[in-house]
């Protein structure tokens, strides 16, 4: 089973209280959901919608096709229409003056009602969900326990009034609705999972930082990033973290650094253009050997581009960002589940080579919400890396060592004198200008780097080892691969698929391994420039044979992958 509903309106009207109604009901009733947000970047108006995709089996991308269209304005019914399968319900609110009915297309009072029986036009998202479930010939209950429970808060008026709404447009639906085009909805009964979470990327981000004991965080607040921030403030008195929302993303990144030079775990969220403030003091992070983590959610650019939009192009600015040479780690989750443990490792990795860590999210990572296993915090270890003992003689911040690691001592600590500047320093961290330390210290800067490759994770490798064709993506673009890798597997297509969480420095070993069976290699990527195949090409020597790039700000899904495939001669 593997539905998909598109919910539609303008901001403001309440589309994504009906998604989240719905998919906690499809959750409960055991079945695996994945919820993309597509909205515009305006307070109210405009169109907006969700898209929730329920299967039997786990599912990580929307789907390309629409079973159910729910639509509060006119621009929700035509939008998407020609993505309605064949016998695919229309509800609409029935005020939208829409001519072309079809006996699948049913005019709902969805606002009337809201206003008649519930006294609260905001009401008709809950009418909208009672003519969904009647339409799926689930039980009403359902409606009123998850109305119960998302409502509960605001008093039991409140709640009365919701249930009251969704129960009068569940009556009317099974009235006058016609049941011969919804057959393939009724069938659904009992999904086969349970115990599992509804997260967001950004949410598995934020518990990763609070799972790893994060004790600082400063950040200016940028779409799509900021709900990072914002759960953790929320819980930062609980947990005794340190927060402020700054003036602009130069401080935010300063102020992450100084806490970390005072000893404790700090990170900093932004997405591309805080990120681009922050350049200059991801120099001096790396200078001062001074861990930290900065969570750069990516959106479309250049400039102010598409700021509730999705794009992976920030992946070759990351690595060359600041000027000069020097080690650091970029770590892309492919969903939230990888999110809370790459930001776990990211604080981990941080604090043990003493670099800058940066973990790229973006808009489809951050906003979607997936239907996955709990997380397991009691897998999380803490790593605070070398620091300073007691019998280590006389302290030097910066002491050459064969591994480029200095033990760290932090302002404070009895006996040590802890000294750090931008400029080339001397062991002792004193400013120097002597060629020969000079050279001395970016050698240290960059024995770190072999370390570094052995504890970064391999690529996986889903399908056959020896297919002729392999599918290459890194970060989010995983859950959309991976499905177009699995149904033209299913077709008799000779294919696998090799995807990078740990992005750079760059593990070659399965990488050349890979390209050496496959005939056809094809880089899938939500940029312009296939920014990972030319990492790969410049870091290993390695080309691709072909492109796919998205870059309209729209999410990949497998069937659009599919087509691109086809279009550009791989299959």
């Amino acid at each position: 089973m593997d539905i998909s509903f598109n919910i539609g309106g303008e901001a403001g009207q309440g589309i994504d209280t009906i998604g989240d109604l719905l998919a906690q009901i499809f959750v409960k009733q055991g079945f695996y959901t994945f919820t993309h947000k597509d909205f515009m970047s305006r307070i109210r108006g405009g169109y907006n919608f969700n898209v929730i995709r329920v299967s039997d089996r786990p599912v990580h991308a929307p789907s390309h096709k629409y079973d159910v269209i729910i639509a509060l304005t006119e621009d929700a019914i035509r939008r998407p229409r020609d993505s309605l399968v064949e016998d695919g319900v229309i509800i609409f609110e029935d005020s939208i003056e829409f001519s072309d009915l079809e006996p699948c297309h049913f005019p709902a009072p969805l606002l009337k009602t809201a206003r008649k029986v519930g006294g609260n036009i905001r009401m008709m998202n809950a009418a909208a969900l009672g003519a969904i479930l009647s339409v799926l010939k689930f039980p009403f209950h359902l409606a009123q326990d998850t109305l119960a429970e998302i409502f509960g808060r605001k008093g039991q008026k409140i709640v009365e009034g919701n249930i009251a709404v969704a129960k009068a447009l569940f009556d009317l639906t099974a009235k006058e609705f016609s049941r011969s085009c919804s057959e393939n909805l009724s069938t659904i009964k009992k999904g086969p999972c349970s115990d599992r979470m509804m997260i967001t990327g950004n949410r598995a981000v934020a518990l990763g930082a609070m799972a790893a004991n994060v004790k600082w965080v400063s950040s200016y607040p940028m779409s799509p990033s900021t709900s990072v921030f914002q759960d953790i403030v929320s819980n930062a008195e609980k947990l005794r973290i340190g927060t402020i929302q700054t003036e602009d993303e130069i401080a935010a990144l300063l102020m992450a650094i100084g806490a970390s030079f005072g000893g404790v775990r700090s990170l900093t969220t932004t997405s591309g253009g805080g990120f681009s403030l922050m350049v200059e003091a991801l120099g001096f992070a790396a200078m001062t050997e001074t861990p930290v983590v900065i969570y750069n959610a990516q959106r479309p650019g250049p400039s102010t581009g598409l700021p509730t939009r999705t794009e992976q192009s920030d992946l070759l600015f990351s690595v060359f960002a600041s000027q000069g040479e020097f080690p650091r780690i970029i770590l892309a989750p492919k969903d939230p589940l990888d999110g809370f443990d790459v930001t776990v490792r990211a604080f981990n990795l941080a604090e043990k080579y003493q670099v800058p860590v940066i973990i790229l999210g973006d808009q489809y990572f951050a906003d979607s919400v997936m239907n996955l296993p709990r997380i397991d915090v009691s897998t999380v270890s803490i790593d605070r890396g070398k620091l300073a003992k007691d019998d280590d003689g006389e302290y030097k911040r910066h002491r050459l060592t064969d591994d480029g690691v200095s033990p760290r001592a932090f302002p404070g600590d009895p006996g040590k004198i802890v000294v750090s500047t931008g400029n080339v320093h001397l062991e002792d961290g004193h400013i120097t200008e002597d060629p020969e330390i000079r050279n001395a210290m970016v050698h240290k800067f960059m024995n770190k780097i072999p370390f570094i490759l052995e504890d970064l994770n391999h690529p996986t490798l889903d399908g056959t080892s020896d297919a002729e064709m392999t599918l290459l993506s890194w970060g989010s673009s995983w859950g959309a691969t991976n499905e177009a890798m699995s149904i033209l597997s299913e077709d008799g297509v000779s294919i696998n698929h090799l995807h990078f969480t740990d992005v750079y420095p760059l593990r070659d070993e399965v990488l050349k391994e890979v390209f050496a069976r496959a005939s056809k290699v094809i880089a899938v990527e939500q940029n312009t420039l296939s920014q990972f195949a030319k990492l790969v090409r410049m870091e290993v020597g390695l080309s691709v044979t072909h492109h796919v790039n998205r870059y309209d700000g729209r999410p990949l899904t497998a069937r659009w992958i599919i087509d691109k495939l086809e279009e550009v001669g791989a299959l």
